[in-house]
């Protein structure tokens, strides 16, 4: 039961991160101030970009 709260909370979070660097996008700033402001990698950030039609 335990890890399947853990599992929800990393999976909320990384939604939560994801969201933040959409936002983010959105206001034009670069990829790498993203990827250090929300703790993902640039590459994460490049795709959560692509994904959502952001670059």
């Amino acid at each position: 039961m335990c890890e399947v709260i853990e599992r929800n909370r990393a999976e909320g979070r990384a939604e939560g991160r994801a969201e933040v660097a959409i936002e983010l996008l959105k206001e034009k700033l670069s990829i790498e101030m993203i990827a250090r402001a929300t703790k993902l990698t640039v590459e994460q950030v490049k795709e959560i970009g692509k994904k959502n039609a952001l670059i």
